[in-house]
C-alpha cells in the first residue's frame, strides 16, 4: 500500500511540474491490480511446490503414495482362527489394529501371564474395549 501511495505522489508532482495532469486514479488503480495479480501467481507456485515435496516426501519413505497406500487392504485372518497363547508375532499383526509394536505388547503380556480367556486380551496396555471389539470375532484364548 504504501508504494501506490508513492506512485499516487510522484504522478501528481509529476502532474504539476509537466503542466499536465496525469489521471491519478487510473495508474493506482491498476498498480494494485497487479500487485494483487503477481501475489495470486506467487501464491499459487508455492502451493504447488510445497504439494510436490510432501509427496517426494511420502513416495521416499514407504515407497508409496498416500493413494496406493490407500488401496492396499490388510488381510484378515478367519473367524476364531488366532490363538492368543500360540500365535507368534507376524500371526498377531494379521489382526485388525495390530502392529509391531502392539503385537510385541501381547507377546510381552503372554510371557507374563497366560491368557485364560479373550477378555485377558483388555488387560494388554493399549487394548480397550473399542480395539477389543474390533478382534473379538478373530482370537481365541
Amino acid at each position: 500500500m504504501r508504494v501506490t501511495n508513492l506512485i499516487v505522489v510522484l504522478f501528481f508532482v509529476f502532474g504539476i511540474c509537466t503542466g499536465s495532469l496525469v489521471d491519478v486514479n487510473a495508474a493506482t488503480t491498476n498498480t494494485v491490480k497487479s500487485e494483487k495479480k503477481s501475489k495470486k501467481s506467487t501464491g499459487k507456485v508455492e502451493k504447488k511446490k510445497k504439494a510436490e515435496k510432501k509427496d517426494k516426501k511420502l513416495s521416499s519413505k514407504a515407497g508409496k503414495t498416500k493413494a496406493e497406500k490407500k488401496k492396499v487392504k490388510k488381510k484378515l485372518p478367519a473367524v476364531k482362527s488366532v490363538s492368543l497363547n500360540r500365535a507368534d508375532k507376524s500371526e498377531l499383526m494379521t489382526l485388525p489394529g495390530i502392529g509391531p509394536k502392539m503385537a510385541d505388547a501381547i507377546i510381552k503380556y503372554r510371557k507374563a501371564n497366560k491368557f485364560t480367556s479373550i477378555k485377558d486380551l483388555t488387560k494388554v496396555k493399549g487394548i480397550g474395549s473399542k480395539r477389543f471389539s474390533k478382534l473379538e470375532k478373530y482370537i481365541k484364548p
